[in-house]
């Protein structure tokens, strides 16, 4: 699948853009740990994108709370690099799950607050001093990819991803105007 068919194919999975993006992110996480096994291929992400708008989200943990900053790729690969589950674990499965938890705490952080801010879309902190762009599942993802499509050579090349691309998306798609 090259970009811009990955970039179409998500485009039309918001058919069914009711939920609120801290509710699309417990589902996301929820159906990325029961697959964290698998070889994330185009194909699986975009489903794994798709279904998290009706699957069942997986139970907030007040535990998340604490996380006060965006995960950094060199920190979890220090923490987890030599800890993956086995050897052809993708690392990348690591970073991705602490963005989900970063993110779902910080929208939870921001429930009658930041987000009640009618002028929100032009960018907004959080408590913690991170910034945001987009709160709805679409908008992130639409803008998550249109970094990775402006910054990508050809938009008709093959988009490789792997665990850690599904992080990165939603991390571009919060800081992504």
């Amino acid at each position: 699948m090259t970009y811009s068919e990955f970039y179409n194919n998500i485009g039309r999975s918001h058919h069914a853009d009711n939920r609120d993006l801290e509710t699309y992110l417990l589902a996301l996480l929820h159906l990325v740990e029961q697959n964290r096994e698998q070889i994330l291929t185009a194909d699986l992400l975009s489903k794994l994108l798709e279904d998290a708008f009706t699957s069942e989200p997986k139970k907030f943990d007040p535990e998340w709370l604490k996380i006060v900053k965006a995960p950094d790729e060199k920190t979890i690969y220090k923490k987890w690099g030599n800890k993956a589950d086995n050897a052809s674990e993708d690392i990348g499965i690591y970073y991705t799950l602490a963005v989900l938890q970063f993110q779902i705490a910080e929208l939870h952080k921001m429930k009658g607050k930041q987000l009640e801010n009618e002028g929100r879309y032009f960018g907004i902190d959080s408590e913690t001093g991170n910034r945001w762009y987009n709160f709805e599942p679409g908008s992130i993802l639409d803008c998550g990819m249109r970094c990775y499509l402006d910054h990508c050579e050809d938009d008709e090349q093959e988009f490789e991803v792997n665990w850690q691309t599904l992080g990165d998306l939603l991390e571009m798609g919060r800081i992504y105007e």
